[in-house]
């Protein structure tokens, strides 16, 4: 167990800012986190996001935008999310991951020299809907299917929190990939096999919870215009890719 992320997650969040693009944006990610933390008695946070479309971790470690929300400081958690296809395709292109890695590492400095405190939550993406590889025009660059993209996305955002105390990763694609297991289960993505419907946004809204406040049980009222049935599916399987993990 990593003591210090231990230490830090018995401090209750007051400031949060999510770093991403259109994942985080699509369906208000951050307004349905709020209502998971409020709905589970926790104190409601100041929650700031800086959510330009397409946006990579370079792109981001450069934009001013970002930048000036970073600079902001005393953040308690900031909530990092790369380009849906960057971690996956780090794993062939070389300048990708030089990218990829390098954009995390400038962010991870600024971030720290400001909020000397704060935790980085790495937000995990997770693979296209495996009905894209149907396309004969799909890109091979993010693997052969959804399992080995996944597969890349998970190693890719570990490497990037290695030798760093203070960042941990949410499995939001880890989450997504349990839901497929079940061949009847709803689908999380919209019809473009790669943004998230409201379920998607709700399941990794509570990875995201789980992950920085390390609830002992996760049992969430709130389910906004979703069915309570498909709440309480969607945090089972939040509660399942979360057994065992610890900060």
């Amino acid at each position: 167990m990593n003591a210090i992320l231990l230490m830090l997650a018995l401090v209750v969040p007051s400031r949060i800012l999510f770093i991403g693009n259109s994942y985080t944006s699509r369906n208000n990610l951050p307004a349905i986190f709020r209502e998971i933390v409020k709905s589970d008695g926790q104190p409601i946070p100041t929650i700031e996001a800086v959510a330009p479309g397409g946006k990579t971790l370079e792109q981001h470690s450069t934009l001013p935008e970002t930048l000036a929300k970073i600079d902001q400081g005393n953040w308690d958690v900031v909530i990092v999310q790369g380009q849906s296809q960057e971690s996956a395709m780090a794993e062939v292109a070389l300048n990708i991951r030089t990218s990829f890695t390098q954009g995390a590492e400038r962010l991870f400095a600024r971030i720290k020299a400001k909020s000397p405190n704060a935790r980085i939550v790495l937000f995990e993406t997770w693979a296209r809907h495996p009905d894209y590889w149907k396309n004969p025009k799909a890109d091979l660059h993010v693997g052969r299917d959804a399992t080995e993209m996944q597969a890349r996305i998970r190693k890719w955002y570990a490497k990037i929190a290695e030798g760093h105390p203070n960042v941990i990763v949410a499995p939001i694609g880890d989450a997504w990939e349990l839901n497929y297991k079940n061949p009847k289960a709803n689908a999380l993505h919209i019809a473009d096999h790669s943004h998230p419907n409201y379920n998607g946004s709700y399941l990794a809204a509570l990875v995201l919870y789980a992950t920085i406040y390390q609830p002992t049980q996760l049992n969430i009222l709130w389910h906004g215009p979703l069915s309570v049935a498909e709440a309480q599916r969607l945090q089972q399987i939040a509660k399942q890719t979360m057994k065992g993990r610890t900060p």
